[in-house]
């Protein structure tokens, strides 16, 4: 087990706090909390620096807001902005010490990978296995909501020594549901990390011990692949006690089902060769095209506020064959201002494109 010392000193510093006000900001430089720090950032980076050598540093409530896409509603629990500058200046430097005990086929949150890799991935597997696969494909049941505390305090031992480090660690874990030592929150940068590591030794029993070959994880989302349909069955067994271990249980969108099916991972539909939008995200931005058209006609809305979902949703589809299914969503956004201004986005396919079937 490799264990890292000595690491507080590389993120207790000036530079290193300034670069995780730097990189909290991002995108965000023009809102109001992150404009009020900015006008007084040394001053608040000395503050917390005084807080963290005195250890007098304590982590903020989370600010609570509901997120609602034509897709799905959650609750998100983000930290205020002055919390954010010291859990990105402190994830840049341990997160790397994490991703070496990484399994290779984990592509969330992970420097490099993303949901294009994933895919891609997947497809590569489907392809290695063959004609005539079968598919189990595992989701847990609330998954940021179940994870332990003192389990994932344990974990973050097997790595980090620094008694500085852990102690900041235990802090922020604890400052989420403390009462009932479960859960963390999603909407926080550290979240993401926590989530990753707290199923990394259940990657590495999958990989190293169960020999399953044709795995890939996506946070909660993980794939198996097999041309053994009663191996895939007895490996649902196994996942499920491995999981309980973790206080972890799957929910019913776990299933079992032939590959030729497709599978419905990391925001596309992977064949073998072919990849599809998922269909409930085509109809979302109808839906959403629908409505910006109108806001168009009907307020001040101008073409600088619509461009973002347009160029979003071109650059989603431009990962798959969907080039009818971009120009049917397309056909909503025809916007007009009175009689005079018309002006209708559309997409033109690639030319390499053979059309989705949608």
């Amino acid at each position: 087990m490799v264990l890292y010392d000595g690491i507080y000193g590389e993120f207790a510093t000036f530079e290193s706090l300034y670069q995780g006000y730097l990189d909290a900001r991002k995108g965000k430089r023009y809102q109001t909390n992150v404009m009020r720090v900015s006008a007084r950032v040394e001053v608040i980076i000395s503050d917390i620096l005084r807080e963290l050598a005195t250890g007098e540093w304590r982590p903020s409530k989370y600010y609570s807001f509901e997120c609602r896409t034509e897709v799905k509603r959650r609750i998100i629990h983000a930290p205020v902005f002055r919390d954010r500058i010291v859990h990105h200046a402190l994830c840049r430097v341990i997160r790397p010490l994490f991703e070496r005990k990484y399994i290779f086929d984990l592509y969330s949150s992970v420097k490099g990978k993303g949901q294009h890799r994933a895919v891609r991935r997947l497809q590569h597997f489907m392809r290695q296995v063959g004609k005539g696969a079968y598919v189990l494909q595992c989701d847990i049941r609330k998954y940021y909501d179940s994870i332990d505390h003192e389990i994932l305090k344990k974990q973050m031992r097997e790595t980090i020594r620094d008694p500085d480090v852990l102690r900041i660690l235990d802090l922020l874990i604890d400052s989420y549901n403390g009462d009932t030592g479960k859960g963390i929150p999603i909407g926080s940068l550290m979240s993401q990390l926590f989530a990753n590591v707290y199923l990394t030794r259940f990657d590495h029993w999958l990989k190293d011990d169960c020999g399953e070959r044709f795995y890939l994880r996506f946070m909660d989302d993980f794939i198996l692949i097999s041309q053994d349909k009663e191996h895939l069955k007895a490996a649902w067994k196994d996942i499920s006690w491995a999981l309980s271990q973790l206080g972890l249980t799957l929910n019913s969108k776990t299933q079992l089902y032939p590959a030729a099916r497709g599978v419905d991972f990391a925001g596309y539909r992977t064949f073998r060769n072919r990849v599809l939008p998922r269909k409930r995200n085509v109809k979302a931005a109808k839906k959403r095209f629908r409505k910006l058209a109108h806001a168009y006609r009907c307020t001040n809305l101008t073409l600088d506020d619509v461009k973002p979902a347009v160029t979003s949703f071109v650059g989603y589809m431009s990962h798959c064959q969907g080039a009818r299914s971009t120009r049917s969503a397309l056909r909503y956004m025809v916007l007009t201002k009175g009689d005079t201004e018309n002006v209708e986005l559309l997409q033109r396919p690639r030319p390499d494109d053979d059309g989705d079937g949608n």
